[in-house]
């Protein structure tokens, strides 16, 4: 027989496979924190998404194909063989031009899934938004999932050599039975001695491959068991009653399923009779897979005779038992690191928000020292002048002069007074703002196209601002349940910074407002083409009294109490996109409908 030569291409693989390869990849993206884990399948001239994991943010599709020959990265490992690892294409010059750069996916780590012929079938991979150098336990851990998945194609690998073996067998011995029946006609003693030649090299075939034939007179209750069968079942030549003893060797706990499934089979009989169990050996349990079939039958009908063979599958047992230990202790290991970084989050969360705290406060009483040093400092002035004329008029020294000048002091000191007390208290207000939970407005049910349109056309009148330049885009029919003083205070502080800091004052430029309904979802986005945002303070634009104009204009409150009433009144989120000289543009997305 010719050596088996087997096209992977052909190759299918099982739907329990599918799933348990399935549930390694959900696995891979939750423990590596990633958006995409994949296993790819190499189909010339083509690689197609075989599984994906299913997990939020990953933009790759079961079934999905992709050229090759274009420079991604899986086609370098399969090319190669080799792990590869890219932990920011951006700033790699051999990857920064490759397609998946177009998904977001800019960094990479993947290994080569092998056949056992060398074939390539494909990768198993991770891929992140975010620069991600993995980790070596990450490394090691893709390690052990492809290790596991080859040993799955090791098996399907053999089982369709096995099945191509039998194959060949049956086909050689269907040519040979059909040679030999012709040679019938030549003479009979000479066919007899061909039919038993075949017999031979039929129970040669069976027994060389390791399988084991036996053959169970039902109505007389015997089995014939060929050597192999013997050997398996630790019998020997002198052993009588082999169906009793075969029936006593079962494993207690597998002897009644096995029953109920002979007896089931026999009244129904058809196609083959499968069955796996523990069978006593010499030194302890060995595992049997058993299949037989019906080959006769009595004249009511019933079986009366079946053939089949055993084979010996321990080493097979063995191998699942040793993955679902695998499986186990890796779940421990998940379940134990998940609350280890589910503490550790809580310990950034408390952290960062007393840093918030602290900034808060800090900036706080910075802005109030100015104004409650100013009233302080009026207040003992006005103290000391009354004083002064309360004992000029007990000395009977008191002048109409110094009288007016007092009261002239006295009036410029009370105004004084009143400005920086009505600034500390404004300052009081929009700090009472931020911290606040909702808005004094009453939800209710408005449209926002007709908000946003009276509260520009009230902020920003044609007459007062000739040269600001305003668009509005809004489904003028949308209606929503919702805050509308929240919506009008934020979109007061989003013009107010424009014409405080994005035009700097000048009163001149554009401000773009967008609103799209998105399935559950609001859109909204505001930008103007002012002077834009450096990227060193984009990420404390939103701080509380974080301002580049301290002493000329603000107190650095008005994004804060935007980014307040979003996630707080809203419940929405809010993303700033800016850059210097090319304006800025806030992206916030909340529900339509509060409940």
């Amino acid at each position: 027989m010719s050596a088996i030569k087997i096209n992977t291409q052909n190759l299918s693989i099982s739907h329990e496979l599918s799933e348990k390869w399935q549930q390694v990849l959900d696995l891979l993206a939750k423990i590596v924190d990633i958006p995409a884990a994949l296993i790819m399948q190499k189909q010339v001239p083509h690689i197609k998404v075989f599984l994906s994991s299913h997990n939020q943010g990953n933009p790759y599709e079961e079934d999905e194909l992709a050229e090759l020959n274009t420079g991604l990265y899986c086609e370098t490992v399969m090319s190669s063989r080799k792990e590869l690892l890219v932990p920011n294409a951006l700033k790699d010059p051999d990857w920064d031009h490759n397609p998946d750069i177009k998904l977001g996916m800019i960094s990479y780590l993947g290994m080569p899934l092998i056949w056992p012929n060398q074939d390539v079938f494909g990768t198993i991979c991770v891929l992140d938004r975010a620069e991600n150098p993995y980790s070596q336990t990450h490394r090691q851990l893709l390690g052990q999932f492809r290790a596991m998945v080859e040993r799955d194609l090791h098996q399907v690998y053999h089982n369709q050599a096995r099945k191509q073996e039998d194959a060949i067998l049956r086909a050689d011995e269907a040519e040979r039975v059909r040679r030999e029946f012709e040679s019938l006609r030549a003479g009979e003693q000479k066919a007899l001695q061909a039919l038993r030649e075949s017999e031979e090299r039929w129970h040669f075939a069976l027994e060389g491959a390791g399988d084991g034939v036996w053959d169970w007179d039902i109505v007389g209750d015997a089995v014939f068991l060929s050597p192999r069968c013997r050997q398996l079942l630790g019998l020997d030549d002198k052993d009588t009653g082999a169906f009793k003893l075969w029936h006593t060797g079962i494993h207690p706990d597998d002897l009644p399923t096995v029953q109920a499934d002979i007896i089931a089979y026999q009244r129904q009989a058809e196609g083959s009779f499968i069955s796996e169990h523990r069978f006593r050996a010499q030194d302890g349990w060995i595992w049997l897979l058993s299949r037989g079939m019906v080959v006769g039958r009595d004249e009511q009908g019933r079986p009366s005779r079946m053939i089949g063979t055993y084979s010996d599958i321990s080493q097979r047992k063995q191998a699942e038992s040793e993955l679902q230990q695998l499986n186990s202790h890796l779940e421990d290991r998940v379940a134990k690191r998940t609350a280890e970084l589910k503490q550790a989050m809580q310990q950034i969360s408390i952290a960062e928000k007393q840093t918030a705290l602290a900034r808060m406060v800090a900036g706080m009483a910075h802005e109030l020292n100015t104004p409650i040093g100013n009233i302080l400092l009026s207040a003992s002035v006005l103290h000391a002048d009354l004083k002064s004329i309360i004992r000029a008029d007990e000395a009977k020294q008191l002048s109409r002069g110094n009288l007016q000048d007092f009261l002239r002091k006295a009036v410029e000191t009370s105004e004084l007074l009143q400005r920086n007390s009505e600034l500390a208290g404004d300052l009081i207000g929009r700090f009472k703002l931020i911290a606040s939970d909702q808005l004094n407005q009453p939800k209710r049910a408005f449209k926002p196209a007709q908000t946003i349109a009276q509260l520009t056309q009230a902020l920003l009148p044609p007459e007062h601002y000739p040269d600001i330049r305003l668009t509005l885009e809004a489904p003028p029919e949308l209606q929503i349940e919702n805050y509308p003083g929240a919506l009008e205070q934020l979109l007061s502080h989003l013009i107010a910074n424009s014409l405080a800091h994005g035009f700097d004052g000048h009163d001149r430029g554009r401000i773009d407002i967008q609103l799209q309904a998105q399935q559950e979802t609001l859109l909204l986005r505001y930008s103007d083409n002012g002077k834009g945002i450096a990227p060193e303070l984009q990420d404390k634009v939103f701080d509380p009294f974080f301002t580049t104009q301290m002493g000329r204009s603000g107190v650095g409150l008005g994004l804060a109490m935007v980014h307040n009433i979003v996630h707080t009144i809203l419940k929405g989120e809010i993303r700033l996109d800016s850059a210097p000289g090319q304006g800025a543009s806030f992206t916030i997305r909340f529900p339509p409908n509060q409940h």
